[in-house]
């Protein structure tokens, strides 16, 4: 099953370490296909492969475009505050 794949997983915990919308959830549907959906209701359907081969911050303002289309909210009041961390994070933090 896609969802229960460790890549997936990992990628799921970047999207949850980026932003907070609320109960944001992925579902696997037929072969393939994933959809995102919120407290608010359905977000977004992605196919698989796309989803794959993007970073986590990519499919999180996907996430938001689409979720200010469709409910007009702006998902970007949900991210996570990084302020205090530095560009590089293989650097050491002051």
């Amino acid at each position: 099953m896609l969802e229960q794949q460790r890549s997936v997983f990992e990628k799921m915990i970047g999207i949850w370490s980026i932003t907070k919308i609320p109960n944001l959830q992925m579902k696997v549907i037929g072969s393939g296909e994933i959809v995102f959906t919120c407290a608010a209701g359905p977000i977004c359907k992605l196919k698989f492969d796309l989803f794959d081969r993007l970073v986590p911050l990519e499919v999180v303002e996907l996430i938001e475009t689409k979720l200010e289309k469709q409910y007009g909210i702006d998902g970007k009041k949900y991210r996570a505050d990084f302020r205090g961390y530095m560009a590089d994070p293989f650097s050491s933090q002051r």
